[in-house]
């Protein structure tokens, strides 16, 4: 084994993505812009919390303002125009119990729409915490889940208030179009609503990239390494994999004990062969994450132009839907240095203003994929679904695990990342101080 015991596969295509950009500001010195943004909220992250405690990991409280907006069509999209369209803004959990008033709506219809809101809200939050979502029978449907759009119908939230202000929101959290989010389990929303009610969003205080040193410190790694196959053998697993240095390639074979494939599950499906037809059934998508200084894409409010939010230095977070064909949300993020990072954009960016670009996997989730990642982690073992969604490689099989944030029954998010990295250790044996 020359010495090497375990690999862990840790995805990066440098050409595609990025975790940070430093953006020089005014003092000479730099801010980092964490890509995508990697804000957390109380309640759902008790795992990821305890691990930034014991690892001395410093975060903090940090309130948001969520301003939402109607795209314009064609090229009224350029030029500012975007104030016009915005029709309300939201301070997270309250801690501005006035937050600005959109300019281009009058006041009685402003009244109107928080009253409106106040019930939809109201009616959603109830049905979170007493409305469970159903099970559907095996022999009328392949997955067992209700989806999330099953579940609002049944519930009877008005369309308006799920298409402009309920799925704009989900939307910022798992960076998808609305169609790819309403095929979710209803169980991962109601279960990410009901844990993070009332809870504060916090986020690292250095950014993450302190939290990967942290975690790396003293672990020898490798990077710009492209695995192409991972094969079981009789005795070990062998590893191929490409080393990219500049413009030279070179091909590397290794045979390892363990393995940890820390990577989408698409990537697990294409060198992985006992997964591949299963992992066929995990929807993801390319999502696209852009810095740049293109301030023509915010509105002509006071908010935009002055940068003063309000006196507890919360961040503007625009959620910019369209109005037309099928429906998309982008997430135009105001940074504190100055730079504004969009996800998902639709909206054209002036290339010049551009700083960079970065573009990463998305695990999407269906009550299909549900069953097929339950069956192989053993989340609720009576829910498997049919022989279609069933997989009988389980995780440790032949030495060989899997993690990341859709490797656990609920949100693909920074927890499940946690959770199945643990389950890890308890295979290996490894006791988990936080825990």
């Amino acid at each position: 084994m020359a010495g090497l015991v375990t690999a862990y596969l840790l995805h990066r295509d440098p050409a595609n993505d990025s975790a940070s950009v430093s953006i020089p500001n005014a003092l000479n010195t730099t801010d980092r812009v964490d890509l995508p943004m990697r804000a957390f909220a109380g309640g759902y992250y008790s795992n990821l919390r305890a691990m930034y405690d014991h690892l001395g990991i410093r975060y903090h409280s940090q309130p948001f303002l969520f301003e939402f907006a109607k795209a314009q069509s064609g090229p009224a999209r350029r030029g500012g125009s975007r104030g016009d369209s915005s029709y309300f803004i939201h301070a997270s959990n309250l801690h501005k119990i006035r937050p600005p008033k959109p300019s281009a709506v009058a006041t009685t219809p402003y009244l109107l729409e928080i009253l409106y809101l106040l019930a939809c809200y109201t009616w959603f939050s109830i049905c979170c915490f007493l409305v469970a979502p159903r099970v559907i029978p095996q022999e009328s449907y392949e997955g067992l889940s209700e989806t999330l759009d099953q579940y609002l119908q049944r519930i009877r939230l008005p369309d308006y208030f799920v298409t402009y202000y309920l799925l704009p929101l989900l939307s910022g959290v798992t960076t998808c179009p609305h169609q790819a989010l309403l095929r979710f389990p209803a169980s991962d929303l109601i279960e990410y609503k009901r844990r993070t009610h009332g809870a504060p969003h916090y986020t690292v205080s250095n950014g993450v990239g302190t939290v990967q040193d942290r975690l790396v410190e003293g672990i020898e790694y490798e990077l710009c390494a492209m695995v192409s196959a991972v094969q079981l053998q009789e005795k070990g697993i062998k590893l191929s994999w490409t080393k990219v240095d500049g413009s030279r390639e070179s091909r590397h074979e290794g045979i390892f004990d363990e393995v940890v494939l820390a990577v989408a599950p698409d990537i697990v499906g294409k060198i992985f062969e006992p997964l591949r037809t299963h992992m066929s059934k995990i929807p993801t998508a390319i999502v696209e994450s852009v810095v740049h200084m293109d301030r023509s894409m915010l509105g002509v409010g006071p908010i935009q132009k002055t940068g003063n939010i309000d006196n507890r230095d919360a961040q503007l977070i625009c959620l910019q839907t369209t109005s037309e064909g099928s429906r998309q949300t982008e997430s135009i993020h105001v940074q504190p240095c100055g730079a504004i990072v969009t996800t998902c954009p639709f909206s054209l960016i002036d290339p010049s203003l551009t700083i960079c670009s970065a573009k990463f996997t998305r695990v999407l989730r269906s009550p299909e994929s549900r069953n097929v990642v339950n069956s192989i982690f053993g989340d609720t073992p009576d829910n498997y679904g049919n022989e279609k969604t069933r997989s009988l490689w389980k995780n440790g099989d032949d030495n060989v695990w899997l993690a990341g944030g859709w490797c656990w029954d609920g949100m693909v998010l920074l927890e499940g990342c946690v959770v199945s990295a643990t389950r890890i250790a308890d295979g290996f044996g490894v006791d988990v101080p936080w825990r």
